[in-house]
């Protein structure tokens, strides 16, 4: 018989990282080519292994293996010295690929894991990147049945057998949604989608079945460690800036949040969009963009119009 106390306790240490990641999960971190997927995976790595918290949030500490396809150990000394991470002995594993064959998961890689579960009792695997790894057999990424039963049924066995949560590195193609089949969306316990926003600041979209949707505000330190924007910043939120410029070129516009959502493909519900706006009134005024709530006796929808702030100064 287990008390209630002890439930909540167990729910709690349940998670590897809190409100983002569960233990024995699969996750997917996609983003286009020199994002920096790898540089934000290995901060993922630092936080598990040093028990620091990741973007602000908490985590539950675990050795970490990263399987690379793509970097070599020198190219990762080279990106430890970069980041300034250090890790103790025996609580970061790293496994690169063969010069002559792909990495099997089926045969090498699985001792790997093996022992990485029961004699380091690591419960964290990162797979740089997911399309690198030989799974035993010839594989169509965009096809469905392919995807899960080669790729998806395997992960999900070997993290319930070895205790592991497992974070595949894959790719968006040229519409921004991830690489392949729908499978892999529909199959992962949660994705994170990282977007540059090219103008020095990133976007971490997080859509995940067992927790609440996130979406992380992010710039670069000097050690190229991704890091939440300050509120207080003078920067925009991601989707009042794309408002913005919409805004802007426009002149004035009557919309809804959903309305908007779906004209700009923000990274954000019309809900919470909303909210967002309502919070953000004497914000955009700073920048010519004000907005006003229109109520009628059939609808509720907003306002918005441009004014330079050159032009009325």
């Amino acid at each position: 018989m287990i008390a209630i106390e002890q439930l909540n306790n167990c729910k709690k240490k349940d998670n590897i990282i809190n409100k983002i990641m569960k233990s024995e999960g699969l996750y997917c971190l996609v983003a286009e080519p020199k994002v920096g997927k790898s540089f934000l995976a290995l901060q993922i790595a630092n936080s598990l292994v040093n028990n620091k918290q990741f973007l602000g949030f908490d985590v539950n500490p675990t050795p970490v293996l990263y399987v690379s396809t793509e970097i070599s150990d020198n190219q990762l000394k080279e990106r430890l010295e970069l980041t300034g991470y250090t890790f103790s002995p025996n609580t970061f594993f790293f496994v690169q690929k063969d010069s002559e064959h792909k990495l099997c998961l089926r045969d090498d890689l699985l001792l790997d894991l093996k022992e990485f579960s029961e004699v380091y009792k690591g419960r964290f695997v990162i797979i740089d990147i997911m399309c690198g790894i030989d799974y035993g057999y010839e594989f169509d990424i965009n096809n469905y049945s392919d995807v899960m039963k080669n790729i998806f049924d395997k992960y999900r066995e070997l993290a319930s057998k070895y205790h592991l949560t497992f974070l595949l590195i894959h790719h968006l193609n040229k519409e921004g949604k991830t690489l392949g089949s729908t499978g892999i969306d529909g199959n992962m316990n949660g994705i994170l989608t990282l977007i540059n926003n090219k103008d020095n600041t990133y976007t971490l979209k997080i859509v995940n079945r067992d927790f609440e949707e996130l979406t992380l505000n992010l710039n670069k330190n000097d050690k190229l460690e991704f890091e939440i924007i300050d509120e207080d910043n003078t920067e925009l939120d991601y989707n009042l800036s794309v408002f913005m410029r919409y805004v802007i070129k426009k002149k004035e516009i009557v919309f809804t949040p959903a309305e908007m959502v779906a004209e700009l493909n923000l990274l954000i519900t019309p809900s919470r969009f909303g909210r967002l706006l309502n919070s953000s009134v004497k914000r955009l005024e700073q920048e010519g963009i004000f907005v006003e709530l229109n109520r009628t006796a059939t609808s509720r929808n907003y306002k918005a119009r441009f004014i330079d702030p050159l032009e009325s100064a």
